[in-house]
């Protein structure tokens, strides 16, 4: 079934957000290992899930793979930079959006997609991966702020002690802009594939989007690699540029609401 595998994913995703949660609220910070293995657990339940899903079009799989994709970056964060703190953001985040795909509605089980669909889903992949790189890149600017004003104000509560040094998660960002550039050019040039070489319907409004984040994307690792932006202006560009991409979406679904796409 395809509910089953979502719900255990939920569970375990709302257990990690708690985790992650739980020092801020005062109590004993978990385990590393039960950090990591919490949300892996969802992601392999996940994973089962989402490889039932027979339709990729419409918001509730997009939704649900951006979920996937936020905590298996969490996940990655907290291994390769000690970053937990990551995931009092994606957490909740993750969650909430895996509940609105479950809500929204899933589809069945059935045969497998065809070549098109098979090359349109790889597209949806590619580009939902890219936006969660930009979302990542959007915390750990967020986490690199706070936690400089809580210094410069000679705070050293818990976010002095729960968060990674700034040094860590300006790594972060840097990586998840360098990162997410090329995911996201990928998934537009697929985008484009789809719809010239395969022939398949792709709304207007996917168009732009999609340019809009590349082109904004682009403009935040610009500054970046070639500005040698870091520290608070890098942070800052960040932010903007996830701001930005955020609500055109908001301004595009308004204008042309409906849960049958993929935008």
């Amino acid at each position: 079934m395809v509910l089953v595998p979502h719900l255990i994913a939920l569970a375990l995703y709302a257990l990690a957000a708690a985790l992650a949660l739980a020092p801020f609220a005062g109590l004993r910070s978990a385990p590393r290992a039960l950090r990591l293995g919490v949300p892996l657990l969802g992601i392999a339940a996940h994973v089962i899930g989402i490889a039932r899903v027979t339709s990729f079009l419409g918001v509730a799989p997009t939704l649900s793979m951006l979920a996937l994709f936020l905590v298996a970056l969490q996940a990655a964060s907290e291994g390769l930079f000690g970053a937990s703190a990551v995931g009092v953001f994606t957490g909740p985040l993750a969650t909430g959006l895996l509940g609105l795909a479950l809500l929204i509605g899933l589809a069945p089980e059935g045969p497998p997609p065809s070549g098109r669909g098979a090359w349109s889903i790889l597209h949806i992949t590619v580009s939902v991966l890219g936006l969660a790189m930009l979302a990542l890149a959007f915390i750990a600017a967020a986490l690199y702020l706070l936690q400089f004003r809580e210094l410069k104000a000679k705070r050293f509560g818990a976010v002095f002690r729960l968060f990674p040094p700034l040094e860590r998660l300006d790594q972060l960002n840097h990586l998840s802009l360098v990162l997410g550039f090329p995911t996201v050019t990928l998934g537009v040039l697929l985008g484009f594939g789809v719809r010239y070489a395969g022939g398949a319907s792709v709304d207007a409004a996917q168009v732009v989007w999609g340019m809009l984040t590349w082109v904004v994307l682009g403009w935040a690792v610009g500054v970046r690699v070639v500005r040698h932006w870091a520290g608070r202006r890098a942070a800052f560009a960040s932010i903007a540029s996830f701001t930005a991409v955020l609500l055109v979406y908001v301004a595009l679904k308004l204008a042309a609401p409906g849960t049958q796409r993929f935008l």
